[in-house]
């Protein structure tokens, strides 16, 4: 189970939503490719979050209410920009009814993907905004 106060974890969870979202795409799932980026854009944001406060983050899906929670730092424009834009995703790949799943296709999913693995690339974040507060409570030990 994962403890939602471990920044690491929540950094690993991005990253394996990341790492699906790469298989979907090779394998044509587009829709499915869409929704794991979202998940990793949200659990990028969630990690944020809980190296800011040390607690678990809001039960929140919307990208940009958990923008809005992120405190400290100001997050650049076309970083704010790109949240908003993969944000109906969440709904859109879960829901029926929502999006017609032919919607999605190659040409949407890869800047989809370009979103996570490039802008939101998770090494990149850690150090933008993960980096400057540390990432593990003086208490816990590294590992």
């Amino acid at each position: 189970m994962i403890n939602e106060t471990n920044v690491q974890e929540w950094l690993a969870y991005a990253e394996a939503d990341r790492r699906a979202a790469e298989h979907l795409l090779e394998s044509g799932d587009y829709m499915a490719c869409a929704f794991h980026c979202q998940q990793g854009v949200e659990k990028l944001l969630k990690a944020i979050i809980v190296a800011e406060t040390w607690r678990r983050p809001p039960d929140l899906h919307s990208l940009r209410l958990l923008l809005e929670q992120i405190g400290t730092i100001e997050p650049p424009e076309d970083i704010v920009r790109k949240t908003v834009q993969i944000e109906p995703h969440y709904l859109g790949t879960r829901y029926p009814g929502v999006v017609d799943p032919r919607f999605y296709n190659r040409s949407l999913a890869v800047p989809l993907l370009g979103s996570l693995g490039g802008r939101y690339q998770l090494d990149r974040a850690a150090r933008l905004y993960v980096g400057r507060v540390p990432i593990r409570r003086p208490s816990e030990s590294p590992g």
